[in-house]
């Protein structure tokens, strides 16, 4: 198996074998944060082309400083962030797939369960594009806070406190979206 330099020094002599490798490497971590930043698995793979596009055309810049997972995690999460302020639309079923519980729920359940899930989306869409970027880096790609910190270019102890105050406002939105639904009934 290649190291990520043995690679980029394949890909930028030419080699489009490598670049393959290099894009399943990566492809479930960019789809990962393209789907949670979007909530549209067609956006997200427009943004994983995207992605890898820009990472084939820049990868001659990398300068094997920090990791390359990091530095294509920022590609991703800008171009997700660019595809979502471009073509602002209602949520779509994508946070259902890529949330929903796998057991088949009751109808009255699964109506919860999907009215929770597209309040959640509604809320993390409301969060400013880098308190965003920190859920879902965290929680989507799965990224630690070195990592967040990396991809974000700022120090952990930001990257930490910049999610702290994300799932804050996460939950104060979703509580006040409660008191709205409550107010309703």
């Amino acid at each position: 198996m290649f190291s990520d330099p043995e690679l980029v020094r394949e890909i930028v002599g030419g080699s489009s074998v490598a670049f393959e490798r290099l894009m399943r490497r990566y492809e479930r971590l960019v789809y990962r944060i393209a789907v949670g930043w979007t909530g549209d698995h067609d956006r997200a793979r427009e943004v994983l082309q995207d992605t890898f596009l820009k990472v084939h055309t820049r990868l001659a810049s990398w300068r094997g400083e920090g990791e390359l997972r990091n530095w294509i995690a920022r590609i991703a999460a800008h171009e997700a962030s660019n595809r979502t302020r471009a073509l602002r639309r209602r949520p779509t079923d994508a946070w259902d797939d890529a949330i929903a519980p796998r057991s088949e729920p009751s109808q009255e359940t699964a109506l919860v369960a999907r009215e929770e899930r597209q309040a959640l989306h509604r809320a993390l869409a409301g969060l400013v594009p880098r308190q965003r970027a920190a859920v879902v880096l965290r929680y989507f790609a799965g990224m630690s806070s070195r990592e967040m910190a990396s991809v974000l270019g700022c120090s952990e102890d930001t990257a930490r406190n910049l999610l702290l105050r994300s799932l804050r406002a996460l939950r104060a939105s979703l509580q006040e979206a409660e008191e709205v639904h409550r107010d309703r009934l």
